[in-house]
């Protein structure tokens, strides 16, 4: 048990006997007598749906230690996203819903950090930020001097707005929460 001030994004809590992870966290201070409030957006761990709650402060939260490990992923079906274990080849699935928002960031092979509590598979522990390579965008507007964005097609079929000097073949840094481009990736 842990304080709710304590909280981070990340975590894993148990509230009325259900998973959920912690994806945002606002801590609102109180005036005079009255207590601050934390205010948590919080993600159902098998249903994927999102939900905000409220505690005080001082208020006891039940955390739970998950324990991660590396799988590949090997492929979906209309209900499910199977990956595997590359020690033993044991293959694990989990429910589509629970992974909806990393799908168009996963392809054949990619390792991905599976989170397991009491050695049962509940999520995927994501990266924030993955480099995607646009396959194909419209030329930008030479000389254009303001923030103008045009549409860009990335190697995973995804769809976002990218700014002018985006190239085709160009590497960028995508948010995989918000779906968005943030920054051209670094060339080596």
């Amino acid at each position: 048990m842990k304080e709710a001030q304590n909280l981070r994004e990340g975590e894993v809590i148990i509230l009325n006997g259900e998973l959920y992870k912690v994806v945002g966290l606002s801590r609102h201070a109180g005036k005079a007598q009255f207590s601050g409030i934390i205010k948590a957006t919080l993600r159902h761990m098998k249903s994927g749906k999102v939900s905000e709650f409220r505690w005080t402060p001082e208020e006891k939260v039940e955390d739970v230690q998950l324990e991660r490990k590396e799988m590949e992923f090997l492929y979906q079906d209309k209900d499910e996203v199977v990956l595997m274990d590359p020690e033993t080849y044991d293959q694990v699935s989990l429910p589509r819903s629970s992974v909806e928002n990393y799908l168009p960031f996963l392809k054949e092979g990619t390792k991905v950090k599976v989170e397991l509590y009491n050695g049962v598979p509940i999520g995927i522990d994501f990266p924030r930020m993955v480099q995607l390579r646009v396959e194909s965008t419209g030329s930008g507007i030479k000389g254009q001097m303001d923030n103008t964005w045009k549409e860009a097609t990335l190697e995973n079929g995804l769809v976002i707005l990218v700014p002018q000097f985006i190239e085709t073949g160009d590497l960028i840094i995508v948010d995989v929460e918000t779906k968005r481009y943030v920054d051209r990736a670094k060339k080596l």
